[in-house]
Formats: structure tokens, sequence, C-alpha cells
């Protein structure tokens, strides 16, 4: 080195030793020297005349404020280090604009209670045009335009209000390039990591945990590396891939426990979600709203009701290999959706209305909307239902469990039980086989504690008749309740409070031996005319479990703090449930299914806080309408496996999917309805108005495949080579994924031609072929589906003529026109290529303009009669015009037609002077010795002219009269012709004599 670059290197030692401050809680003077510099680096490239890079680290101190930090980072250079002491650090908002590495060792940065423009930099939210960023967005930790960056080991963790406003983050980068975010521990407010415009960027082995909205947002960041990152309760997505963002942002080996949407991609490109676990993702694990070009592998979703949910325009979405162990539960069970998709056209209340069934099984499976016929008003005289009926049996306040039993086995039919009222009544499971009424009279029924669910005798408190079996006289009740009411007839059960206090059980593990699964507040089973009305249930399993009990009437109940389902209506027709308030019920708000037949009304009901709020499942002809369904975790309303019903009229709110379809539904008319779903506002989170999760991809083989909103559909068709009027057309319909299209309609054009096909169950459409010869274009149409986009394809089909080839044979003649203008008998001989002759066809003869035809005979000829008028040559054409099996063939010859030539008869003849009239006969006949009728012939003698017409034989005769004086004298006989014969002349000689 030189000696100026010795001088150099000393000069910016000096001036980066004058911008070192110290950083602490209690003098913020740039002068002072509380930040320690050490390990300084030189680096210097042997031989130039310039130092090319120095990195200088700085210490952070212990309990430095905002301003400090924010000071030493401004006075740092791209390349140097920033090291904090371990401890903690509050009221901090600071921002990076240069690539420098911060090294947190542990440090906590808590940010500001209330995050405001007051307690952030003014660089931050000014406008560019007044030197800043123009961020709407209040933070703890800002990067802006700086590459490079590493933030490395820090804990951030937002104030103490920084959730309440929406827009708050954590870390916020924006325009950024190459940013490294490893190890470091995210805790509080609305967004964790926030991620704008920065590619290429590192976020590994980041723990992030407990945001209002979203864990990490990577939001128009191209080929982002997120791995090994774990992200706690971020309410809403754990980590958020979208907009813009190109191709390879690779999620891979991250934990996401308890958001709503474990992993959201959205109106992004090319990403891969590779072996991350998601856990108790409460909607989903893993969502494609409006991304393409997907590939999701390796992943563990666990306790999600839905593993991917597909919506918004999604497409080429590649589902391989993932392990599923979704949010089902045991018996009665609950089942989990592998995929569900929220197909485009049905996204706003007016879309989704029509009737729906399961691509996989029926066909149509969208109906458009013409209508709901409005239910019959349904009227309950409440007078009836709560009189006093029989002798009143009046139950003491604190009677015992067995007290109140004995009472009940002591009444009859018809006899009321009233509970004292507003009293308490501890440690109750009682149940009822009579038919009575059971007037609560805003009494409080506390279940049993103290139950050990772990072991066999976990029924002991339960009387023995109804947990003995039937084969001991018992009901064989499996469940822990506070009332049962079993095998009755216009039971009424009235304004009790149930007050169960069960344990609750673990959802992650629970399973058909899960004792605390299997508790209710009132069970029914085998009742007729049930009414239970004005009662309010809580602290069990199920609130009101109903099981085969027809025509029941579950009316203006209050059910709450439920852990699995707060009414349960299973196998249960023709009953009604309104008017009744479910609130948190941890799975299911009202729940029918299982064989209930027709009818069961569903109205009035306000849900809340499930879920899942209305559950249809594996039954029919339900009605559910007038509803308010509140903030379920997952659908308003769900039909699972259900069909034949109507749902109108009711209001979901604050659930992020409106109706929910699986498991082979159909027949599912959605009408009118009101909604008002979980959507977010900048960067948005959309809902979902209808998602439908078909059968034929509800298991872990049958997931694996490539999704699109609108599939592309392929035609698997060749063009062809046929005979002529032979063959057929196959083609096959094939799916994204080579999955054949069952029973689709195709719509064919060719040669003018227009007609429909179907494809059969292995999704093939054969279209028979009769073409003539020639090549054509055959164009295939199919119009598209729920799955699958209409595709448009033209293929070409060529007919060759395969028919044998034939021989006509007949000669070129000349014919008298006196013969063919009466019709000649042509002879033509019709024969395939080997000489055999063909019969039966029709062979046609064209002349002068006329065709005339003929049938061949067994021996393949034809006897043609034709005709011609005038002489000449003429261009004749035979012709056979084809048929199926023998080829058309034409010959042309030429049919000479002539006049036929004539003759005159005529002798030398001696006449006497005296005989003043003098007859003179010829004969006019035709070459062929016919005489010529009608003919006109005329004889000249001595300068005379005289005219005759031949007779029928031919005979003319004149009548001479000039001849008075003897001599000899010779005569010229003509005849001029006609259109048929030819003139001719002969001389004779005629003498007179006295």
């Amino acid at each position: 080195m030189n000696k100026k670059g010795y001088i150099l290197v000393i000069s910016l030692v000096l001036i980066m030793l004058f911008c070192l401050s110290t950083v602490s809680a209690k003098d913020t003077d740039l002068n002072a020297n509380t930040l320690e510099k050490s390990n300084d680096v030189t680096i210097l490239n042997e031989g130039d005349s310039n130092v090319s890079q120095i990195h200088s680290q700085h210490t952070v101190k212990v309990g430095s404020d905002s301003d400090s930090i924010q000071n030493t980072i401004d006075c740092m250079n791209d390349g140097d280090i920033l090291n904090f002491e371990t401890g903690t650090y509050k009221d901090i908002c600071i921002y990076v604009n240069k690539s420098i590495t911060i090294n947190g060792n542990g440090a906590e940065l808590i940010g500001y209670d209330t995050p405001s423009k007051s307690n952030t930099p003014e660089i931050i939210y000014n406008d560019t045009g007044k030197g800043g960023y123009a961020i709407g967005n209040f933070a703890t930790l800002y990067i802006v335009k700086a590459d490079n960056v590493v933030i490395n080991g820090l804990k951030i963790t937002g104030g103490a209000n920084s959730t309440s406003t929406y827009s708050n983050a954590l870390i916020y980068a924006m325009n950024s390039k190459n940013l490294t975010f490893k190890s470091n521990v995210l805790e509080g407010s609305s967004w964790g990591l926030y991620f704008q415009y920065c590619t290429d960027g590192h976020v590994t082995n980041n723990i992030i945990k407990n945001q209002a909205v979203t864990g990490f947002l990577n939001f128009g960041s191209a080929r982002t590396s997120i791995e090994n990152n774990k992200v706690i309760n971020a309410k809403n997505h754990g980590i958020d891939v979208r907009h813009g963002t190109g191709p390879n942002v690779k999620i891979i080996n991250n934990t996401v426990i308890g958001s709503k949407e474990g992993i959201y991609l959205m109106h992004s490109t090319g990403h891969v979600a590779a072996n991350n676990t998601l856990i108790n993702c409460t909607i989903s694990s893993i969502s494609c709203y409006g991304s393409k070009n997907i590939k999701l592998n390796g992943n563990k979703m666990q306790k999600s009701r839905i593993g991917v949910l597909l919506g918004g325009g999604y497409e080429n979405i590649t589902v391989g290999e993932n392990m599923f162990t979704l949010d089902n539960l045991p018996y009665p069970p609950t089942f989990a959706y592998y995929i569900a998709e929220a197909k485009s056209e049905y996204q706003n209340d007016e879309d989704i209305m029509g009737t729906f069934s399961d691509s996989s099984l029926y066909t149509p499976n969208f109906v458009a909307f013409t209508g709901i016929d409005v239910p019959k008003d349904i009227g309950i005289n409440y007078d009836p239902i709560l009189e006093k009926t029989g002798p009143e049996w009046i139950v003491p306040e604190g009677a015992s469990s067995s007290e109140i039993q004995n009472m009940i086995n002591n009444m009859n039919n018809g006899d009321t039980l009233s509970f004292t009222q507003n009293a308490i009544y501890n440690e109750i499971s009682i149940y009822t086989d009579k038919n009575i009424k059971i007037l609560g009279n805003n009494a409080t029924l506390v279940g049993c504690s103290g139950i050990n669910f772990n072991n066999t005798h976990y029924l002991d408190n339960v009387a023995e008749k109804v947990r003995k079996s039937t084969n001991e006289g018992g009901y064989a009740i499996g469940y822990n309740a506070v009332l049962y009411i079993l095998n009755t007839t216009n039971v009424v059960v009235s304004d009790l409070n149930i007050k169960a206090q069960y344990p609750k059980y673990d959802s992650s593990k629970v399973e058909t031996t899960t004792n605390e699964y299997k508790t209710v507040g009132i069970y029914a089973d085998s009742n007729s005319g049930l009414v239970i009305t004005g009662c309010d249930v809580t602290g069990a399993s199920w609130g009101i479990f109903q099981q085969y009990c027809k025509n029941s009437t579950i009316i203006r109940n209050n059910i709450h703090d439920i852990y699995t389902t707060g009414i349960m209506n299973f196998g249960s027709p023709n009953g009604i449930i309104a008017g009744n308030t479910v609130t948190d019920a941890a799975n299911h708000g009202i729940d029918v299914r299982h064989g209930t037949g027709p009818n069961v009304t569903i109205f009035n009901n306000t849900i809340s806080g499930a879920k899942e709020g209305i559950y249809l499942m594996h039954s029919k002809g339900h009605s559910a309408y007038n509803n308010t369904i509140l903030n379920c975790k997952i659908s308003g309303i769900t039909a699972y496996g259900s069909g034949n019903e109507v749902l109108f009229n009711n209001t979901i709110s604050g659930s992020r999917l409106g109706i929910l379809l699986g498991g082979g539904y159909y027949n599912i008319t959605i009408g009118k309805n009101t909604f008002k779903l979980d959507s977010l506002p900048f960067p948005p989170t959309f809902v979902t108005y209808l998602a439908r999760a078909d059968n034929k991809y509800q298991s872990e083989d049958d997931v694996i495949r490539t999704y699109s909103d609108k599939e592309t559909a392929a035609v698997d068709a060749n063009d062809i080579t046929v005979g002529y009027k032979k063959g057929e057309f196959n083609i096959t319909l094939i799916g994204q994924n080579g999955d054949k299209l069952s029973y689709e309609d195709l719509s064919i054009s060719i040669n003018g031609a227009n007609f429909t096909a179907k494809t059969d169950e292995k999704g093939i459409a054969v279209i028979p072929l009769s073409l003539t010869t020639g090549i054509y274009n055959m164009t295939i149409k199919f119009a598209g589906n729920d799955n699958y986009a209409p595709i448009n394809v033209t293929k070409t089909v060529t007919v060759n003529d395969d028919r044998i080839k034939t021989i006509l044979s007949a000669t070129s003649k000349t014919l008298y026109l006196t013969i063919i203008s009466k019709g000649y008998s042509y002879k033509v001989t019709f024969k395939d290529m080997n000489g055999k002759a063909i019969a039966n066809k029709k062979i046609s003869f064209k002349i002068d303009g006329k065709t005339y035809s003929a049938t061949t005979s067994s021996t393949g000829i034809a006897n043609i009669k034709i005709k011609a008028t005038t002489t000449g040559n003429k261009k004749a054409t035979i012709s056979f015009k084809g048929d199926d099996k023998y080829a058309p063939v034409t010959k042309t010859l030429t049919v000479k037609v002539i006049k036929q030539s004539s003759k005159i008869s005529a002798y030398k003849k001696t006449f006497k002077v005296k005989i003043k009239t003098k007859k003179y006969t010829i004969t006019l006949k035709n070459n062929k010795g016919k005489a010529i009728y009608k003919g006109t012939v005329y004889i000249k003698v001595k300068g005379k002219t005289y005219k005759a017409v031949t007779n029928s034989k031919g005979k003319a005769t004149f009548k001479i009269t000039k001849l008075t004086k003897k001599g000899k004298f010779t005569a010229t006989i003509k005849y001029y012709g006609n259109k048929y014969y030819s003139s001719t002349s002969k001389q004779v000689l005629i003498r007179t004599r006295r």
C-alpha cells in the first residue's frame, strides 16, 4: 500500500470515530463515549490507491431509547454491524435505510403502547415530495429502500394497544432486496413481519406469535425463502404470500398454529409450500385464493376442518402427497374436508342462488334459481303446552337427585312435575319415561360433579334404568346427562336452567372412547311430540341431544358455552327447531342429521360462535330460514351428504365462509340470504359465499391432482380417414388431471349438420359417420361446467372413396332418325372391375339434354330406351351415380343419327295419245324396302311438273295431262326427302303413241 492509501485509511477512521455516539437512556449526547466500538475491520486491496471497504461494529447499551438508537443507525454506513446488548428497550420506533446487520443477541424491543405519528419518525409518514417514504403503517422497526439488511436474534414486542389498529406491524419492510430475518421473536401487534416489494428475502428460524391479523405478510415480494419459522396464534393468517409475487417463493418446514387459515397464497404465482406443519387452523390449513401454478407437497395438516381451500379464480394448484389429520369428531361424527373449492362464479349473494348437487355423483350439479315456496306460518299456542295437567307434584327446594327421581317414579302419565321457582338443585341426574309435564319455573338443575371419566364407572351417577342394557330392562344410554327423556309421548319440559358443569375434553385427542365427549344437558331418546321450551342449558358437550324423536318442538331455549353442539337432532323427523339462541357451541350450533325425514324446520334461531352454525347431515327435506348466524368460525350453514333442502332468508355474518356443501349433497336450493362475511380491508382477505367439497376429492389419495377454478378439459381425438359412408369418430373428454369426464354433453358440427352427443361413463362419445367422399372439418364444443372451462376444437375427417370400382360398357352407334325417334333400346352392360355383373342398379343415359334410365338385369344389362328428334352426331353420357357399395362411373359415346336413304321404283311406260289424263305410278321405299308413307314426289316431263303423295304402300300416282302428241319423253322423278329420309331421283322413258 502506498503512502496516500495509508493517509486515506487514517482519515476515514477519524471520521467514523467522530460519528460514533453514546446510546444510553440517560445521556444521548453524540460526544459521549458510551457506544462501544470494537473490531473495526479494514479491507484493503493491496496495490489499490483507495480503501475498498470499511465495516464497523456498534453496540447499543441496555435501556437506550428510540432516538438514541436511531441516531446511531443514521451515522452507520453500508456494511456496518449494530449489536444490541441483551436486555429490554421500551417505546421503540426506529428505521433502517442502509445496508447494515443488526444482531439482537436476545434483546427485546418493545414498541409504543399506542403507535402514532407522534412517536414515529417523520421520514416514515411524510410524502415523498417532502423527502419521506409515505408509509401509512405504524411499526416498531422499519426497513426502507435498503438492500442486504440482516436482522438477527431480536425480540420485538408490540405495545399494549398495538393490536387495536389493523395496519400496525412489528417490522415493516418496503422496497428492499435480499433482506435476511433469522432467529427473531416477534410478538403482538396486528402484523408481525410485513414485507412489501422486497425481493429475494430470507426469513428463517423466527418465532412469530399473537398477531391480531397475520404473522408474516409477503406482499409483492418475489423469490422469498420462508423456512423453519414458527407462527403461533396469528388470528387471520399464519403466513400470507400475495400480489404479484413471481415464481419461487418457497414456504418450507414452517409451523403454523392457531390461525384461521394457516398458509394463505393469494393473487400470485409459482409458489411452493412443502413440509410445513399446520395445526389447529380453524378454517383451512392452506388457502389458495386467485393464485396459480402452486405446488403443495409434504405438508402436515392437523385439526383444521378444511385441508386446502381453493377460491377466487385459482389455477393449476397441484396438491401432491400431504398428511391430513383433520378436525373431525367421533360418533356422532363431524366430517372434515380434504379439499373445498369456492368457484369464482358463485361468489356473491345472487350468484349462489340456485340448486346444487355434488358433481361427483349427480348431473346436473347446478340448476338456476327459479324460486322457493313460501312456507306456511307455524303457530305455537303456549297456553295448552304450559298448562298444568293431572296432579301437580312440587319439587321442594334443595331436593336431591334421588328424591326427585322417586317423585317421578311415583307419578302417572299426564301428571305435572313443578320445580320450586328460582330454586337450585345440585348433583342432579334424573330421567322420565312417563308422559308428564316438567315445569321448571326458572329453577336450576346443577349436574353431577366429581365424575371420574377415565374409568368404566363414569356413569355411576346415572340412574340404573338409564344405563343398564336393554336385556337388563334398561335403556342402554351411554351419555351422562342432567335430564333424560326416554320413550315418552307429548312430554313438555319448560323453563329449566340446566347447569351441567361437566368437564371439557381435548378436541385434538377426542375419540369414541373419550367419555367427556358424551355429556349432555338434556338427553331425549325415542320420544314422540316432545316439547322443550324456555330452558337455559350450559356446561356440557351437547346442549339438547334428541335421538329418534319424531314431531318434536325445540323452541325458545338459550343454549350456551357448549363443548360440541348446541342442539342435536339425530334421526328425528318432522321436528320444529325455532326461536332458540345458541351461543359458543364449540362445533355446531344446530345439527340435524341421519335419517331425519322431510320437514325438519329450522327457523328464527340465533346462533353465535360455533364452527359451523347450522349443520345438515345425511338427511333430507329440511328448511332453514330466517335464522341469524353470527361469527361462526368456519361456515354459517353446512350441508354434508344431505339433500332436498331449502336455505333462504338467513342472515349470515362474521364467518369467512357463508355456505359449505360437502359429502354427496344433492338438490340444495339456496335462495336469497343476507351475508356480512369475515372480510378484511387492505391488504384484503376475501370471503367465500359458497364452497363445495365434492365427494370425489375427499381422501388422501383422491386429493392428489391439479385444480383450477375452471380446469382445462381436453378432447382426445385424432384426425381420421374413413371409407365412404363408413366409420365412427371417437371422442374422449379428459379432465385436467387425466380423469375421464362422464355424462357430459358435446356439441358437434360437421358438413352443415349440428347435433349433440353425450360421453359415457368412461368419458367417451362415439359419433357414427355417413359422409361421402371429401375432407371435412368437425367442430367439437364442450360448454364447460362448474369445474371445467369451455373448449372448442376442430378435427379433420377425410373420407376416401373405397367403393368397388365399376365399368359401363356400351358402343357408339349410328342410328336412323326413323328408329331413334320412336325410341331405341340402347344396351349398356354394368360390371365391376373383376367382370362381375352388377344387378339392380339404375343406369342413366343422357342425350339431347334428356336423361333416360333403366335398371340392370341379373346379367348386368340395362336396356335404356332413348329418343332423338333430330339428326346429327350426338354426345351421349352413360352414368351410374354410385351408392354405398359401388363407386360412380361415367362413360361418354357418340350416337350418330342420320336420315334413312330412299329409293324410287319407276319404270318406262307407253301411253296412247288419245288418253287425256295419263296415270303414272311409282313406288317410294326406304333402303330397307319399307314403303315411305305420305312422301311427296314430283315428276317432270316435257317441261311440266306434276306432284303426288305416296300411300301407305309407298305408291304415288301422277296424273299427266300435257302429253297430247306422239313421242318419246324423258321424265325425271324426284323425292326431296324430309327429316327422316334423304332425297332421291330417277329418270324414266315415257312414250306416247296413237
